[in-house]
């Protein structure tokens, strides 16, 4: 399948921090994929904005499964084997240790901060600083332009114990779903005000529910990984 599109990473690239409105539903829709993914038994473990594909009518596709780790197949690497990306590596998978679907979680958390920042919450000389600073610095505190629920949401997901992250990614959908609507219920009753305060007719709101294509390991569709 052929999606037109371009990575999240793209995107962040181009326009920098982006309106929580329009960032909101790539966050949703990847955090759907991935709730569908740990459900079964598969962890991504690399979750990153160049593996998140945006297509221009907003579809979202999660890539590069190459490193997943399926719980049901044991260890497919040696204990202590780091993998992931520095930039968006979770405490855990930085010392080693087993990642678990609250790592990638923590690691849709730091694609929101830096959507929402502009930037990343981590910098380093090399990826072992960077890596290091995810296990021992406190992440830096989010703009206070940005949404206080959401704010405080996307820091819970970058907790450094998985304990305290959001239960599950359909909780991490879920959550930010209603932020969502919270925000675009706000931005509509403004809109609404400035219209009336102006004499115009006001426009119809349209909803839609965006639709969730994910690129799935062989071994979700019953066939042998490679």
């Amino acid at each position: 399948e052929y999606v037109p599109s371009k990575s999240l990473a793209d995107l962040f690239r181009e326009k920098g921090a982006m309106d929580p409105i329009e960032l909101l539903p790539i966050l949703i829709q990847t955090a759907r994929g991935l709730f569908i993914a740990h459900s079964h038994g598969v962890i991504h473990r690399d979750v990153k904005p160049a593996n998140i594909m945006v297509s221009d009518s907003g579809e979202v596709k999660i890539t590069d499964f190459g490193v997943s780790y399926s719980t049901g197949q044991g260890q497919i690497t040696q204990d202590g084997m780091v993998v992931g990306t520095a930039q968006y590596i979770s405490p855990e998978q930085a010392q080693g240790q087993q990642a678990t679907p609250q790592s990638d979680i923590y690691s849709l958390g730091v694609v929101a901060y830096e959507g929402l920042a502009g930037h990343r919450p981590f910098t380093g000389a090399t990826p072992v600083d960077i890596a290091a600073a995810h296990v021992n610095n406190a992440v830096p505190p989010l703009p206070d332009s940005v949404d206080i629920q959401l704010r405080e949401f996307v820091m819970s997901m970058l907790a450094k114990d998985p304990l305290d992250r959001p239960k599950d990614a359909l909780v991490v959908s879920r959550t930010l779903a209603r932020i969502e609507r919270r925000l675009l219920d706000q931005q509509t009753e403004m809109t609404d005000s400035t219209m009336i305060t102006s004499g115009s007719r006001l426009p119809r709101r349209v909803s839609s529910t965006p639709r969730i294509v994910m690129e799935a390991p062989a071994s979700l569709l019953g066939g042998n990984k490679q």
